[in-house]
């Protein structure tokens, strides 16, 4: 994210494992180093800025790799959940160096755009049934920078992933989740995410029984300097306004 903003003096920390992490950690700082010390044209930061997207990508893809071979032989459900849902997070934020890789300007993301790959990306990695319904309202012309979009997807990987794992018995009639993001930057924006599943049980206190990815949600909402608001009624529904 710092090399994104032409910003070459942050490192990456080493653990000392001598693992491939650290490989590209040490991989990762040797690039800042040379784009740091480099006089290059804007065409050419511009290229080098894509093979930093991509090559982000590609680091992520080689996490997700390893988590999958850590559980090829597991048999512990709940462990295996775990590895799936940090999988998904991690692809979460792969998906946005993906698309700032195919970028005109590598500044950018299109919001619609990749609220509609992560949510087919979520549907395949459940399997979820193809009945559940997604309604995407986003303005088409609002993109964030890699600052902002990073958490707003997080936050839409978090709230999809429990529609799926708590929202849904398997006789609801037509599930549905509904995203939509209005605003602009003078007026700050607002991100709702909702749906029409059987709710938050009676009893629920946002204070004790929260998930980790719940938490997740306030967590990345005061990232963004935004206010969240957990709704309960007909199904559960997240309010961010940032």
């Amino acid at each position: 994210m710092s090399y994104a903003r032409l910003d070459f003096s942050v490192k990456t920390n080493l653990s000392g494992e001598g693992d491939v992490l650290d490989a590209i950690s040490a991989g990762v700082n040797i690039l800042g180093e040379e784009l740091k010390s480099s006089s290059v044209t804007v065409k050419e930061k511009d290229q080098l800025l894509r093979e930093i997207h991509h090559r982000v990508k590609n680091n992520m893809q080689i996490i997700s790799s390893l988590l999958n071979l850590q559980s090829e032989n597991e048999k512990d459900e709940r462990f295996l959940r775990m590895i799936k849902d940090s999988r998904n997070r991690i692809n979460a934020m792969a998906i946005i160096h993906e698309m700032l890789y195919a970028s005109a300007d590598f500044k950018y993301t299109n919001f619609s755009t990749y609220a509609r790959k992560l949510t087919k990306s979520l549907m395949d990695s459940y399997a979820m049934d193809a009945t559940i319904v997604f309604n995407i309202g986003a303005d088409r012309t609002l993109s964030f920078v890699v600052d902002k979009m990073i958490p707003l997807g997080l936050i839409l990987n978090e709230a999809i992933t429990n529609s799926f794992k708590y929202a849904f018995p398997k006789d609801h009639p037509s599930p549905e989740i509904t995203i939509t993001l209005t605003g602009n930057p003078m007026d700050g924006y607002e991100m709702m995410i909702s749906d029409n599943g059987v709710g938050l049980p009676a009893d629920f206190d946002e204070k004790k029984d929260m998930n980790l990815g719940m938490q997740l949600i306030f967590l990345l909402a005061e990232q963004l300097d935004g206010k969240m608001k957990l709704i309960r009624g007909n199904g559960t529904a997240y309010k961010l306004r940032f």
